[in-house]
């Protein structure tokens, strides 16, 4: 049992509630790929699993489905919603629209303290292997650029779109050869930021998010169309 499960067991949910908690799990396991596309999920095996009601399970499904996370079918319940070359083209072209706005923003009031933590976190890029690690420090090097943009409403775009955009990011490291190419981008990114360069320092971002995102519709239009069990 891990630690949202024992959590749950133990109703040590702080200030999340109990179909949050459920939430964050099941969200982990398919971004984490436990949870395949497809993969049919049954209210009550996951009420039983947690140890919640089916009530709370079911607003735990509602959630993840605005969420895009699972999907409805009817007569067919409910399944993990299989990743496609569509999605991952639009929620590159929202990313590209919105986080080079918030590196904007951010730029003129980064410090040093914030440049030398994401050049800590760019050092362990440099030398990590665990996919879980790369995609947590990639993760962490974008916010901390964006988080001195200080625009809450933007920030909380950024990161829904980076949740939603995670398993994809996966996929990524672990089906294709981009890694080197993206970490090269960062750390030129870092740099511009440190010049105070905007209007080069977006422009490298707009490309590098664009990039991704066209290395993974190529790769996902050549997969075999998925299908719910």
């Amino acid at each position: 049992m891990d630690y949202v499960e024992a959590s749950l067991a133990g109703q040590v949910l702080g200030d999340r509630s109990t179909s949050g908690a459920v939430v964050d799990a099941l969200r982990g396991e398919i971004i984490q790929g436990r949870l395949k596309p497809g993969e049919r999920l049954r209210q009550d095996a996951v009420a039983s699993r947690f140890g919640v009601s089916q009530t709370v399970v079911r607003e735990a499904f509602k959630d993840l489905i605005r969420e895009c996370f699972l999907a409805s079918e009817p007569r067919r319940g409910v399944s993990v919603a299989t990743m496609s070359a569509a999605e991952a083209e639009e929620m590159t072209r929202l990313r590209s629209l919105v986080e080079p706005q918030a590196l904007a923003w951010a730029i003129p009031r980064l410090t040093a303290v914030q440049f030398e933590a994401a050049e800590r976190v760019l050092k362990e890029l440099d030398d990590e292997k665990n996919v879980d690690r790369i995609i947590l420090l990639n993760a962490r090097f974008h916010r901390g650029l964006y988080a001195a943009a200080d625009r809450p409403r933007t920030l909380t775009m950024v990161e829904t779109l980076r949740l939603g955009f995670e398993r994809y990011l996966r996929y990524t490291w672990e089906f294709t050869s981009h890694r080197d190419r993206s970490q090269q981008e960062h750390w030129e990114l870092l740099a511009m930021c440190k010049q105070g360069d905007v209007v080069n320092a977006c422009t490298l971002l707009t490309q590098h998010i664009s990039a991704t995102g066209q290395l993974l519709v190529e790769s996902l239009a050549k997969q075999p169309v998925q299908h719910s069990s």
